[in-house]
């Protein structure tokens, strides 16, 4: 067991209420997964159009898996936990690689959608890596032979198959047996 920054976990009972959304379909936990996303929070000094001085603040969020990197509405509530080495997907980008690349997708957004008069001065207030919690879940019950498995994203409560998100069932394909088109 390993310490990690996460967002907060469902409790079994929460994952049971939001896997209702299927009708008629009972499933099981398989287990839950953390995926590693680095939050950066910049400050951003430029002069605008009317060549006035501003100030500006932005968050990304970057995907430590696939690499690739968003803006973000808020900087994500988290706390420290407790979770199984074997459960927190390993990242493929380094978190310095993937600060550069956040620096240099602040910069080309305030060039090119802010319309700012001069490169803008960026500099790094405060970042995290902060890993996300996923539970897979089972459908063994159905009229068919082949297993569904189902990914519940517990930010959002949203639940959806699996084999639409392949970078997590890729990461997860040691645990997964059969079905599913693996």
């Amino acid at each position: 067991m390993i310490k990690i920054n996460s967002l907060k976990v469902l409790s079994d009972q929460e994952i049971q209420k939001s896997s209702s959304q299927l009708k008629g379909k009972k499933l099981e936990k398989e287990g839950t997964y953390f995926f590693p996303v680095l939050f950066s929070v910049w400050n951003i000094g430029y002069k605008s159009f009317f060549r006035k001085d501003r100030k500006s603040r932005s968050i990304t969020g970057a995907d430590l898996v696939r690499g690739s990197t968003g803006l973000s509405d808020h900087f994500p509530v988290y706390g420290e936990i407790e979770a199984d080495e074997t459960a927190i997907i390993t990242p493929y980008h380094s978190i310095t690689e993937q600060q550069k690349v956040s620096r240099e997708f602040i910069r080309t957004y305030y060039i090119h959608y802010k319309r700012i008069w001069t490169p803008p001065v960026i500099e790094l207030f405060k970042e995290e890596v902060i890993h996300m919690p996923y539970t897979i879940l089972i459908d063994s019950n159905g009229k068919t032979e082949r297993t569904k498995y189902f990914l519940l994203e517990h930010s959002s409560t949203n639940l959806d198959l699996l084999s639409n998100y392949p970078h997590i069932k890729e990461c997860c394909l040691g645990v997964l047996k059969g079905g599913d088109n693996l």
